[in-house]
């Protein structure tokens, strides 16, 4: 029996990276992307050089929760497990933006639509007796202040620190998870990637997009950016590695002291508050 793994973001850069390998190593894939067009592009290109690779495609947009619960009745009518579900869309704002709820909207997209579709999700994570969460966070989230999650119209942040405020919310949720779902046999953990030459960065405006134009010949590739999340994905991994925090396939140190059961426990309420939902796990 194949392996099931949903990426978010799979048709460009880390996500893209990471699908081909699993592709490679026997994986069912289904790629959960914006962009029909450019889900097909990414499937296509998968598939001359692993044909055999079985991959399917589903459609939402994670700032429209809407869209994310439509999208998840959708997979639940055609799957009854799931194996690995990676949380690796996301992005860097160019400038501040809030959505209808006043709400910062990387950080949603980072954050609160993941949530909401891990939830969403998790009894297909449950089903599988094996089920894995990868959450892609950053070195970004030392940048973060949990007392800022969920501030409404917070123009007084700039971009670093909305990006770092996502960044650090994957981490406590990672972190949340971990606990919550202790003896479920499901298991969640956090990456950072790598500082990786992929589309980060390129919507930046002024001198951002200059100095991140000069450092990207001194980046990894995303094919080496996304060896940590393939690792977890595929690795017989220890107890003790559940709500980790991974770089280079083994444990990093955490940044940011703000990261604590509490305020993964206060992420979680918070989160349930903004969606008017709860879950008990």
């Amino acid at each position: 029996m194949s392996t099931i793994a949903l990426i978010t973001g799979a048709n460009s850069g880390l996500g893209l990276a990471t699908a081909q390998a699993l592709a490679h190593k026997g994986f069912d894939l289904i790629f959960l992307v914006r962009s029909r067009e450019k889900g097909e592009q990414a499937r296509k290109q998968i598939l001359e050089k692993t044909p055999q690779a079985r991959i399917d495609l589903f459609f939402a947009d994670l700032t429209n929760m809407d869209s994310i619960r439509q999208v998840c009745q959708q997979i639940h009518q055609k799957y009854d497990r799931l194996d690995c579900l990676i949380n690796n869309a996301g992005y860097a704002p160019a400038q501040l933006e809030f959505t209808r709820d006043g709400y910062e909207k990387s950080f949603v997209a980072n954050h609160l639509g993941h949530f909401l579709l891990t939830l969403e999700l998790i009894d297909l994570l449950k089903a599988s007796g094996k089920g894995r969460i990868i959450n892609l966070s950053s070195a970004a989230h030392a940048m973060g202040k949990s007392r800022r999650f969920f501030l409404k119209h917070n123009s007084k942040m700039n971009i670093w620190s909305a990006y770092g405020d996502g960044k650090l919310a994957n981490l406590l949720f990672t972190v949340a998870l971990a606990n919550r779902l202790k003896g479920q046999n499901v298991s969640a953990y956090a990456v950072h990637p790598g500082v990786v030459n992929t589309q980060f960065g390129r919507n930046f405006t002024d001198w951002w997009k200059y100095g991140f134009g000069f450092l990207r010949p001194f980046m990894i590739t995303t094919e080496e950016g996304a060896q940590t999340s393939i690792y977890l994905a595929t690795a017989d991994l220890p107890e003790s590695y559940n709500g980790g925090y991974f770089s280079k396939s083994k444990p990093a140190r955490i940044l940011n002291k703000d990261v604590n059961d509490y305020n993964a426990q206060l992420l979680w309420k918070r989160s349930e508050e903004a969606l008017g939902e709860r879950w008990m796990l």
